[in-house]
């Protein structure tokens, strides 16, 4: 059996702005999630992160390429609709924008309840009103929530109210789109704690997306960083933050702040405000684990480490 719950394979999606003219958002992206690991992608606004995960969940049709979860071709339309229900409760989406993602007219209760009325559901806790009580517990709100609508809570409050949602199928992934981006430095630190907990607790997967290196350095696993739609280093976190390869990858590494302000005042950035981040080549395997684009010429000096797999 397949230690990954996810592979992706030469995904590639073009947006279509008129008949002549189309965007790729995606370019030849290839990757895998294992079981009970939390997986980031890092990059900044526009890389094609948030593109990524809408073809994750069949939210988008890539242009090309292949999706397996848990060994299902998702992309498949024949497969897709033979296995509708696990697709729809195993991979679950939090969005970064949670104002917009939960209904402003439905009361707590509902919202975190509505996926179980969708597919079926009937859960240990029988009733739709202690389901949405136990997964308020989960993510740390009290009952005196279930009744109030998303416009009676704070940005924090309403993302937990959102991964409360996400967490009443107990998918085995989970697909966090820079869930804390829109939230306040300490809120987003409580988030964070939140997702290592449920890891912990629950063993499912989570592809987090972030733009921030710091919280995905603490939270994840591994760690893809993504550049222009395509993913141009792959490897350990603490593999990829003590020896980063990519150019670009060293770029974003060096604007981490450092938490000694009198170090920090010090420190010499390298400008790369010129330099033309190259992402031609495919990925080559520099070491067990660690995998970086390389030009054709160039891969001959990398150490043979094995196919992304």
């Amino acid at each position: 059996m397949s230690e990954n719950i996810l592979e992706a394979d030469h995904l590639t999606h073009y947006f279509k702005i008129n008949k002549k003219i189309k965007i790729k958002a995606l370019d030849d992206v290839s990757f895998q999630i294992r079981k009970n690991e939390i997986f980031g992608i890092v990059g900044e606004s526009g890389s094609g992160k948030s593109t990524l995960a809408r073809c994750l969940m069949n939210i988008y049709e890539p242009s090309a390429g292949s999706i397996r979860f848990e060994g299902i071709e998702t992309l498949d339309k024949a497969e897709f609709k033979a296995n509708k229900k696990l697709l729809q409760t195993q991979r679950q989406i939090i969005f970064q924008d949670s104002a917009s993602s939960l209904n402003q007219r439905m009361k707590t209760v509902d919202i975190i309840s509505e996926p179980l009325k969708i597919n079926h559901i009937t859960t240990a806790r029988k009733t739709a009103r202690e389901e949405a009580r136990f997964q308020l517990e989960t993510v740390g709100l009290d009952d005196s929530f279930m009744d109030r609508y998303p416009s009676q809570m704070s940005g924090g409050q309403r993302q937990r109210v959102a991964i409360a949602r996400a967490l009443t199928t107990e998918p085995d992934l989970l697909i966090a789109d820079e869930p804390v981006a829109s939230l306040d430095v300490s809120i987003q630190a409580q988030i964070i704690n939140l997702f290592k907990h449920l890891k912990e607790e629950h063993g499912f997967s989570i592809l987090f997306i972030a733009h921030d290196l710091a919280m995905v350095e603490f939270l994840c696993d591994r760690v893809a960083v993504m550049y222009h739609g395509r993913i141009v280093e792959i490897a350990d976190t603490k593999e990829l933050y003590a020896n980063p390869l990519h150019p670009y990858t060293k770029m974003l590494l060096s604007a981490i702040p450092i938490p000694d302000p009198v170090a920090e005042k010090k420190r010499v950035h390298p400008d790369y405000s010129h330099m033309n981040f190259d992402t031609s080549g495919e990925l080559v395997g520099v070491k067990t684990g660690h995998f970086v684009v390389m030009h054709p010429e160039k891969q001959m000096e990398a150490e043979p480490a094995g196919d992304l797999k």
